[in-house]
């Protein structure tokens, strides 16, 4: 099956699509115990800029328990640079990678560094399986253990950086130091390339400042409601 093929008809679906409605739930462990929940259920219109989402997240972290519950509409210009900012997981680990490749670009140089960008772009897409079932049902995945060496290290380095630079924001300091990082990133398509769901599971071991190892799980998922359904 063409990979090209695929993530092109992907990306013309998402254009295509004049809003959006589903569900976000995430989930954070440290040694087996939780310390971060979150459920969003959302809907946006494109055309319209109207978004609504409902927040419900917890956190359980150094003694202390803090719950937070919203409930929120409000509009925003229309446009379709708005659209790829709000379309969920996939897009987010998008993003990601491209902000990885243009710190990688810093470092190396001008040509070093294009070199590094089409290296780590050659890579995931190498290491992207994607496999139809029998309901005509298309399964993207990727998982880390199929990416080169250098891009895993340079993954796991950028989301130590962004762990620390974000580490006010208290547990995402645990996603720093990470001696580790293994994950699998999956995406379902429908037949016309439209997401009906994408799950990622990473699961890393990071090193505190008295040098022990703790286990650090983390959970993702998105499900985008048929708007038949809605």
């Amino acid at each position: 099956m063409n990979k090209i093929k695929v993530l092109y008809d992907v990306v013309k679906a998402i254009r295509n699509q004049e809003e959006i409605s589903g569900l976000i739930t995430a989930d954070i462990q440290k040694d087996e115990i939780s310390i971060f929940t979150m459920k969003n259920q959302f809907e946006k219109n494109f055309l319209t800029g109207q978004t609504k989402a409902k927040i419900n997240t917890q956190v359980d972290y150094e003694g202390k328990t803090v719950r937070h519950d919203s409930d929120t509409e409000f509009s925003m210009p229309s446009g379709r640079g708005l659209h790829h900012g709000h379309h969920g997981m996939a897009h987010r680990h998008h993003f990601g990678a491209m902000a990885a490749m243009q710190h990688h670009d810093g470092r190396c140089g001008h040509m070093g560094g294009r070199f590094a960008k089409l290296a780590f772009v050659l890579g995931l897409l190498n290491a992207l399986e994607i496999k139809e079932t029998e309901d005509n049902t298309l399964v993207i995945t990727l998982n880390s253990a199929d990416l080169p060496d250098d891009a895993k290290d340079l993954m796991r380095e950028r989301m130590s950086h962004g762990s620390t630079h974000h580490s006010r924001h208290g547990f995402m300091k645990e996603f720093s130091n990470l001696k580790q990082l293994d994950f699998t990133v999956t995406v379902w398509l429908d037949a016309n390339c439209n997401v009906k769901k994408a799950a990622g599971i990473f699961a890393g071991i990071q090193q505190d400042e008295q040098l022990k190892d703790h286990a650090i799980k983390a959970n993702g998922e998105v499900v985008f409601q048929d708007k038949e359904n809605k």
